[in-house]
C-alpha cells in the first residue's frame, strides 16, 4: 500500500496513545482490560493450536488432528472453564468464542434448526442492530419481544400472550442498551422453550452479585463477551446451567464451527477473573460512578434522559448514561465538540424513540481511576462544552482531571501507557 511502512505505523500508533493518555474515555463498551498486566506472560502462545479438549488415549489415537505438546495447555483451559463457571454459578462453561456477535452466530448454528422461531428484543428496545440479520440468514424466524415505551421496558403481559400464541422454540434476551438491569425472571420462568441471556453489559457486576444471575432466573445458557462490562480481552464466552443435551449439542457446535479459539486469550481470561479484589473494586466504581455522574449532569441542567423513568422499583442502574440534546444534527455537533476537547462518547441513536443522542459509560474511565470523587469536576467540564466553552481551555481541564485520576487507577498505568 502507497504511503504506509513501519515507521508510519509505529508513529500513528505513538501519537493515539499520547492523545488517549490526556483523554477521558466515556463510552459504556471501550474496555482498559487487566490483561495488560498479564499478556507478558502469555504472549509466546499466540501463534500456537491448543485444544480445549481433555482427550483419553484412546480418543487421542482417533483424533482427525493433534498437535504435539499441548496437554499441559489443554488441562489448563479445561481448569479455566471450570473457574469460568464457578464464578458465574453455572454447572459448565466454555470460552471457545470469539466475539459477541460470533457468539450469537455460533451458539444458534449449534442449538437451533432452520425454521425455527426465535423471539427477542427489537433494537428500539435495546436489542442489538445485528442479531435479528445474523437469525434470519441462518434460516431462523425471528419476533420482537413486544415493549413499552413509556416505561422503556419490555411489556411482560404482551410478551407472556405473544409467548402462548406463537410459541417460539427460543427467547434470546440480547440487551445491549438499558439504564436499569430489567427483570427477566418472567422469561426464564417460560416452560417448553430455550432460553438464552446475552449478559455482555452486565457481567462484572453479575460476577460480584451486584445483579442477578439470569441462571437463576431460569435462563438455560448465558453468553457475554469479555471486554465490555468485564474488562477483559477479546474474547466471548457461554456457561450453562445444567450439562444437559442442549449444553452437548452446543459444545459438539462450537467445536465444528470455531476452529482457533485464541486459546492465549482464554489464559488472560482465567489470570484476570483470578484478580478477584480488582473486579470487585471495578465494578463499585463502574455503577457508582455513573450514578453519580448521571446526577451531576442533571444537577447542571444537561438534557439527560432520567433512569427513573425506566421500568420498575428496585431494578439497579447500570453503567450507561444517555444524553438527549433534541434533534440529531445538535447531538452530533455536541458529539463533535467533546470529542476536540477529548471528552470521548458515543454519538447513536437511543433506544425508545428517543432519536439521536450521546451515550456515555464508565468502563474505561472506571479502570482508569475515575470515580465519584471526580464527577463534579466531569460533569462542570461536560456542561461547560455543552455551554461554547474554547476547547483549548477545555482540553487543559480534561488533561488535567485524567492526570490527577491516574493515582486512583486500578489497573496501574505503567501497564497501559509504557513507551517503547
Amino acid at each position: 500500500m502507497a504511503g504506509i511502512n513501519r515507521g508510519t505505523l509505529l508513529n500513528s500508533l505513538a501519537k493515539q496513545r499520547e492523545e488517549l493518555s490526556r483523554s477521558i474515555v466515556l463510552t459504556p463498551v471501550d474496555s482498559l482490560p487487566l490483561i495488560l498486566a498479564d499478556r507478558e506472560h502469555t504472549g509466546f502462545l499466540h501463534g500456537l493450536y491448543l485444544t480445549d479438549k481433555l482427550r483419553d488415549p484412546v480418543a487421542q489415537r482417533e483424533a482427525k488432528i493433534l498437535f504435539g505438546g499441548r496437554d499441559a495447555a489443554a488441562q489448563d483451559i479445561a481448569e479455566i472453564h471450570r473457574l469460568l463457571a464457578t464464578t458465574l454459578g453455572a454447572a459448565d462453561g466454555s470460552l471457545r468464542l470469539l466475539g459477541g456477535l460470533h457468539a450469537h452466530t455460533a451458539i444458534f448454528m449449534s442449538i437451533a434448526r432452520i425454521g425455527q422461531r426465535v423471539m427477542l428484543l427489537p433494537e428500539d428496545a435495546g436489542g442489538h442492530f445485528s442479531t435479528h440479520a445474523i437469525l434470519e440468514r441462518l434460516g431462523l424466524h425471528t419476533v420482537d419481544i413486544p415493549i413499552n415505551r413509556e416505561r422503556m421496558c419490555v411489556d411482560r403481559a404482551e410478551t407472556l400472550r405473544l409467548v402462548d400464541q406463537c410459541k417460539p422454540e427460543f427467547v434470546f434476551v440480547d440487551r445491549s442498551e438499558g439504564l436499569r438491569y430489567e427483570d427477566f425472571s418472567f422469561i426464564g420462568g417460560l416452560a417448553g422453550t430455550t432460553k438464552v441471556f446475552d449478559a455482555s453489559q452486565y457481567l462484572a457486576p453479575i460476577i460480584t452479585g451486584t445483579y442477578a444471575n439470569p441462571l437463576d432466573w431460569g435462563f438455560q445458557l448465558m453468553l457475554f463477551t469479555l471486554h465490555k462490562s468485564f474488562p477483559g480481552p477479546q474474547k466471548a464466552g457461554v456457561v450453562t446451567r445444567e450439562r444437559d443435551d442442549l449444553w452437548e449439542r452446543l459444545i459438539k457446535g462450537l467445536g465444528t464451527f470455531v476452529s482457533s479459539s485464541h486459546p492465549e486469550n482464554t489464559y488472560l481470561v482465567g489470570l484476570s477473573l483470578l484478580r478477584e479484589q480488582w473486579l470487585r473494586d471495578y465494578s463499585s466504581r463502574l455503577l457508582t460512578s455513573a450514578y453519580a455522574l448521571e446526577k451531576a449532569l442533571l444537577d447542571r441542567g444537561l438534557p439527560v434522559v432520567d433512569r427513573s423513568r425506566q421500568g420498575g422499583l428496585g431494578w439497579p442502574h447500570t453503567h450507561h448514561i444517555w444524553i438527549r440534546p433534541g434533534n440529531d444534527q445538535l447531538a452530533f455537533y455536541l458529539y463533535e465538540r467533546l470529542a476536540a476537547s477529548r471528552i470521548l462518547t458515543n454519538y447513536r441513536k437511543l433506544p425508545y424513540g428517543l432519536g439521536h443522542g450521546l451515550r456515555l459509560g464508565t468502563t474505561y474511565s472506571s479502570m482508569a481511576g475515575i470515580g465519584a470523587e471526580h464527577v463534579e469536576e466531569l460533569a462542570d467540564i461536560i456542561s461547560a462544552g455543552f455551554e461554547g466553552d474554547a476547547v483549548s481551555v477545555l482540553r487543559g481541564r480534561v488533561e488535567e482531571l485524567a492526570h490527577n485520576a491516574v493515582a486512583q487507577a486500578i489497573l496501574p498505568s505503567c501497564y497501559w501507557f509504557t513507551k517503547g
